[in-house]
C-alpha cells in the first residue's frame, strides 16, 4: 500500500481543486454531462464547443482527454499515453487507458507501441499474453518462457494467447509433456471440452493413448479398475490418481471401497493418497454418507483437518447428535473452539448432554463477540448484545484530497460506477489512517457505500457507524409503510446484498441496492403498479428500495411471517425451500435449521441480514440492544415442511 502519495499531491493541488471545484459547482453540471457524452460517442465538435463553455483545467478533465485517446487508438503515439499517465497521476484512468492502449497496439501487432506503454508484464492473462508476444517480436526468446506457465491452467484462456502458445510450441518449449500435463489440470477441473482439443493435439504422440484413456475416465471413471499394466508407469499412475479424483466426486462410496482395498498398494505417492483421501473424506461429509462415516471418522481422528471438523460438526448438529458436536467440537483448533459459534453449539450440546452449568459458561463467552451466535447467545442468557463499538473524531487537520471534490460531482452527475472507482483507488493509495479519515469523511458527505468500503479497507471492525450506516433511512421507511414491513429488514438486506452501493451489479445480472434480477423486478413491478423499469433505472435507489421491499414483503406473506424462510427464499429463490424443509416427524428447532441449510452463501446470507438488522436497530433507533435477533414465534417454532402450509 502506497502510504502517502495522494495526501502529498493534496497539498500543492487542493487549493486549485478547491477553487475549480466552485467554479464548476456554480455552473451548469449539465454542460460537463453533455461534454462527456459528446466524448463517449465521438462526437468531437459538440465536445469542443462544450469545452469552450468549461474553460480549462476543470477537475474532471481527465474523463473528456481519456475518450480523446480512446478514439485515436491504435494510431495513436504512445507517448500521448504516458503524458496522460503523468499528467493524472491521482486517478484510476491512466491504468484504464494503458489497458485498453495495449490491446489496441497487440491487435494491431504495433509492438513497439506496447512495450514503450508496459515496461512490466500486466497481470490480466490477455494483457500478459500480448506484453510477451512483444517481447518476443523484440526477439526476447526468454519471453516463450513464460507462456508455458500462461498455458498450464485448467481452463480455456483467451484467444490473444494462441500466437504465443503457437510459437512456443515451434520451439519445442509448449511441448507434448506440457500438453498431457495441461490435460491433467482441464481434468480436475471439469473442462471436458478443453480435453477434447487438447486430445486431437497428443494425437500420434507418446501420450495419445494417456490422453484418450484421461477422457474415458472423465464419463467413466469406475474404468480405472482396467487400466492396463502396459501403460507407462508415470501415465498409469497419473490415470489412476485422477480416476479416483473423479470417482469420488460420481460414486463416493464406490470409491471408497476402492481406496481402502487397493489405495496402500496401487498409489505409493503417500501425498497423492492423502490429497485423495482428503478429498473423499470431503464428499463423504458434506453428502452425510452414512456408509462412509466408520472410515471418515477414523480418518478425523488422525488428521486435524480444521476445514473437515467444521463440516463434520456442522453434520452432527444437522443429526442432533449431541455427544458427537461435543466431540468434533473439542477436536477443532483452539482458535475456531474459541469462536463464538462453536461456543455456542458447545453450550447446547453439553446442555442436552446434562450439563447446564458448564453450558451457560460457554454461552456467557459466546455472547462477547458481536455475530449472529454471540446475539443468540446473549438472548438465551436475557442480556444485551454486546456491539464493542469505537468511536472516531475527525481531526481538524483534515483537508479532503483533490479525488474527493471529483467524486462528489461525479456523484451529482449520476457516475455512481466512475466515482466508486475512484474512491477505490484512493483506498488503495491510502495508508490506514487515511483510510480512517476517509471513511469519516464518507460518512459525513452521506456516501454510505464508500464509508463502508473504506472501513473494510482499514480494517476497522469495530467502528460501526462506518459499517452500518443508517443508508436512506427515509427512503426504507417509507417503503415499509407502503408495504407493511419492516424497514430496518430490508435495509438490512440492502447492507448484506450491496454494501449501500446504487450501482452494484452482480456477475448474474442482480442490480442496485437490494440486487433484484431483472425479471424479478419486472415482475414485481408489475404487480405493486411501478412501470416497467430497464436496468438503468434499476440502478434508482428509491425505485430498488421500493421493489425490493415489496418482493421481501410479498415472500414474508408466502412464508406466514417467518423471516428465516423469507430470507432464505430471498437469496436462493423461493423454490428451494420445498427441499430444505422436512416432514413433521423430523422436524428440528430454528438454529439447527439455519446450520442445515445446503448452501453455504444462504446460511450466512440469513445470519447476516438477521444480525445486521440488531445492529442498525441498536445503533439508530434507540431501543434496548436485546431480544432484536429473532422473533419468538421464529425461536420457538419447529422447522418442517409445515411451516409452509
Amino acid at each position: 500500500m502506497v502510504g502517502t502519495a495522494p495526501f502529498t499531491r493534496a497539498v500543492v493541488l487542493l487549493a486549485c481543486n478547491l477553487i475549480s471545484s466552485l467554479v464548476f459547482a456554480a455552473t451548469d453540471s449539465g454542460n460537463f454531462r453533455q461534454a462527456l457524452d459528446a466524448a463517449r460517442h465521438d462526437d468531437w465538435e459538440t465536445l469542443s464547443r462544450m469545452e469552450k463553455q468549461l474553460g480549462d483545467e476543470h477537475p474532471l478533465q481527465a474523463y473528456l482527454d481519456f475518450h480523446r485517446l480512446r478514439a485515436a487508438l491504435p494510431n495513436l503515439n504512445p507517448q500521448r499515453i504516458n503524458d496522460y499517465v503523468r499528467d493524472y497521476p491521482d486517478s484510476p484512468l491512466p491504468t484504464d487507458i494503458r489497458q485498453l492502449a495495449l490491446v489496441a497496439y497487440g491487435k494491431a501487432e504495433r509492438w513497439d507501441d506496447v512495450l514503450a506503454i508496459w515496461q512490466q508484464p500486466p497481470s490480466a492473462t490477455s494483457l500478459k499474453c500480448y506484453y510477451y508476444r512483444a517481447k518476443v517480436a523484440q526477439g526476447d526468446t526468454q519471453a516463450l518462457q513464460s507462456a508455458r506457465d500462461i498455458w498450464a491452467h485448467g481452463r480455456s484462456l483467451p484467444d490473444a494467447c494462441d500466437p504465443l502458445f503457437e510459437a512456443a510450441q515451434k520451439q519445442d518449449i509448449i511441448d507434448d509433456t506440457a500438453i498431457w500435463e495441461r490435460q491433467q489440470l482441464a481434468f480436475e477441473a471439469g473442462q471436458y471440452s478443453l480435453m477434447r482439443y487438447l486430445d486431437r493435439k497428443l494425437d500420434g504422440s507418446a501420450y495419445a493413448d494417456a490422453s484418450r484413456r484421461l477422457k474415458t475416465l472423465y464419463r467413466s471413471p469406475e474404468q480405472l479398475q482396467s487400466l492396463p499394466h502396459s501403460l507407462p508407469p508415470t501415465q498409469r499412475q497419473a490415470l489412476l490418481q485422477a480416476g479416483v479424483y473423479r470417482w469420488i466426486q460420481t460414486d463416493t462410496v464406490a470409491a471408497r471401497q476402492w481406496y481402502e482395498k487397493h489405495a496402500q498398494k496401487d498409489i505409493p505417492d503417500v501425498d497423492a493418497r492423502e490429497t485423495l483421501a482428503r478429498r473423499l473424506a470431503w464428499y463423504s461429509t458434506i453428502r452425510g454418507i452414512e456408509e462412509n462415516r466408520p472410515w471418515l471418522d477414523q480418518w478425523l481422528d488422525q488428521h486435524a483437518d480444521a476445514e473437515l471438523l467444521i463440516q463434520r460438526t456442522r453434520r452432527a448438529i444437522i443429526e442432533q447428535d449431541w455427544p458427537g458436536v461435543e466431540h468434533w467440537v473439542t477436536r477443532m483448533p483452539e482458535t475456531e473452539r474459541q469462536e463464538s459459534r462453536w461456543q455456542y453449539w458447545l453450550a447446547k450440546a453439553q446442555e442436552q448432554n446434562g450439563e447446564p452449568d458448564a453450558a451457560r459458561t460457554l454461552l456467557q463467552q459466546a455472547a462477547k463477540g458481536r455475530n449472529f451466535y454471540a446475539f443468540l447467545a446473549a438472548d438465551q442468557l436475557g442480556e444485551p448484545y454486546q456491539f464493542s463499538t469505537a468511536a472516531f473524531v475527525q481531526g481538524e487537520d483534515f483537508s479532503p484530497p483533490p479525488a474527493a471534490a471529483r467524486i462528489g460531482m461525479l456523484l451529482d452527475m449520476g457516475e455512481d460506477r466512475a466515482a466508486h472507482e475512484e474512491w477505490m483507488w484512493l483506498m488503495w493509495h491510502s495508508n490506514e489512517q487515511q483510510q480512517r479519515q476517509l471513511a469519516q469523511y464518507a460518512l459525513e458527505q452521506q456516501w454510505y457505500s464508500m464509508a463502508v468500503a473504506a472501513s473494510i479497507q482499514a480494517k476497522a471492525w469495530d467502528t460501526l457507524a462506518w459499517r452500518f450506516p443508517p443508508a436512506y433511512r427515509q427512503t426504507f421507511e417509507k417503503a415499509g409503510r407502503e408495504n407493511d414491513l419492516d424497514p430496518w429488514l430490508a435495509m438490512a438486506v440492502s447492507r448484506r446484498e450491496s454494501a449501500f452501493n446504487p450501482r452494484a451489479r452482480s456477475p448474474v445480472g442482480a442490480s442496485g441496492l437490494m440486487q433484484l434480477m431483472p425479471a424479478t423486478a419486472r415482475n414485481v413491478a408489475r404487480d405493486s403498479g411501478h412501470a416497467r423499469p430497464d436496468q438503468e433505472k434499476l440502478y434508482d435507489k428509491d425505485l430498488n428500495i421500493a421493489l425490493g421491499s415489496h418482493y421481501l414483503a410479498g415472500l414474508l406473506e408466502q412464508f406466514n411471517g417467518n423471516r428465516l424462510l423469507a430470507l432464505a427464499a430471498y437469496n436462493a429463490g423461493p423454490h428451494r425451500l420445498n427441499s430444505w424443509l422436512e416432514e413433521d416427524d423430523k422436524a428440528v428447532a430454528a438454529d439447527v435449521w439455519i446450520e442445515s441449510i445446503p448452501f453455504r452463501e444462504t446460511r450466512d446470507y440469513v445470519k447476516a441480514v438477521l444480525t445486521y438488522r440488531a445492529i442498525l436497530i441498536g445503533l439508530h433507533d434507540d431501543k434496548p440492544r436485546s431480544a432484536l435477533l429473532l422473533t419468538e414465534a421464529e425461536s420457538q417454532s419447529l422447522y418442517s415442511l409445515s411451516l409452509l402450509e
